[in-house]
């Protein structure tokens, strides 16, 4: 039961923090995505199982507040979560260069995957290559350290 309502409190307020503050507090459309910064969290920390579950989660409900294909981030978010969270044991998540690269690596993965998803439809604007876009990426990247180490405070809180 206390790690469901830890979910359940992990969910809300990181997609307050998304979606609420980041149509507020963005920098020329520049706002990281904590979404992935968690899933890549969840993904090293607690496994494949809920990594997949909650960026699916995630992914639907960004899904629901966008105009994009139905989908696309769910599946990407589980993707990203999936196979991270079978390299949970050989990465040392304690490191903040450990949390840089897989973020950032993480990030290109998944904005890459939009970006030909998007394309495939019909839409030819690709995100990935525009400087926004690399600006996301790597402020994404930056800003994931600070966030592990908010989370693991929370977790042994708990």
């Amino acid at each position: 039961m206390r790690k469901i309502i830890y979910y359940i409190i992990i969910y809300i307020v990181f997609c307050l923090l998304q979606f609420s503050f980041g149509k507020h507090m963005n920098i020329y459309g520049i706002f990281p995505n904590f979404i992935l910064i968690l899933i890549v969290y969840l993904s090293l920390s607690k496994g494949t199982m809920d990594a997949q579950l909650m960026g699916f989660l995630f992914g639907l409900t960004w899904d629901i507040f966008s105009t994009d294909i139905f989908g696309t981030r769910a599946i990407m978010f589980a993707i990203i979560g999936h196979f991270l969270g079978r390299l949970n044991k050989k990465l040392d998540r304690d490191k903040i260069y450990t949390q840089f690269v897989i973020v950032f690596l993480a990030s290109i993965v998944y904005w890459l995957g939009i970006s030909f998803i998007i394309h495939a439809s019909g839409n030819y604007s690709f995100t990935f290559f525009t400087l926004s876009g690399a600006a996301i990426i790597f402020v994404t990247a930056l800003v994931a350290p600070a966030v592990f180490y908010v989370l693991n405070y929370v977790r042994k809180e708990a």
